[in-house]
């Protein structure tokens, strides 16, 4: 066993001894924080987190984020309350232009809007330009390329409106 790992495995032995928590897990939230924008109040975040352009990027009251969330945020990006984002999601607000040569020395960027109380299913990718609407769902995998209706259920490559929650039974009509 390489010395890391030993040194990890002895942090989170002492950790659960004196009760804790999670010391490293806090420490990252913390210094994400930091960075982002936006009160933060609530957020909940599982490591590893990638931020690019932590600055652009704010993020509401009440988020819980998943492991492997990766936001490219050089375009902006607002995250609302009460989001809810699964594992291994991608939100991108900077890419290249495919009609440029060299594609290497071009930038896009378009901000990225994501409402209150949205859930994005695991592995789906939100693209430069978009907003996901007021407590719309996004389905697993999905790619989202065009704007999402409040409350829509979107799912499938590209993504595509497939229900629509219920906004009385939510309390919200």
């Amino acid at each position: 066993m390489s010395v890391r790992r030993q040194i990890a495995r002895w942090l989170w032995k002492l950790e659960r001894r004196l009760g804790l928590g999670n010391l490293a897990q806090s420490y990252k939230t913390g210094q994400l924080r930091s960075m982002l924008g936006g009160s933060h109040t609530g957020l909940r975040i599982q490591h590893p987190v990638v931020i690019e352009h932590p600055e652009k990027v704010s993020i509401g009251r009440g988020c819980s984020i998943a492991a492997f969330l990766h936001v490219w945020g050089g375009g902006g990006v607002t995250i609302g309350d009460r989001v809810l984002i699964a594992s291994h999601v991608s939100i991108v607000s900077e890419t290249h232009d495919y009609t440029a040569h060299p594609m290497t020395e071009t930038a896009v960027r378009k901000p990225v809007v994501i409402e209150d109380d949205v859930w994005l299913g695991t592995h789906c990718t939100i693209l430069p330009g978009v907003t996901v609407g007021r407590g719309a769902v996004i389905g697993a995998g999905a790619v989202v390329t065009k704007n999402v209706e409040p409350f829509a259920i979107q799912a499938g490559v590209p993504a595509r409106k497939v229900g629509e929650r219920d906004k009385r039974a939510l309390g919200l009509a």
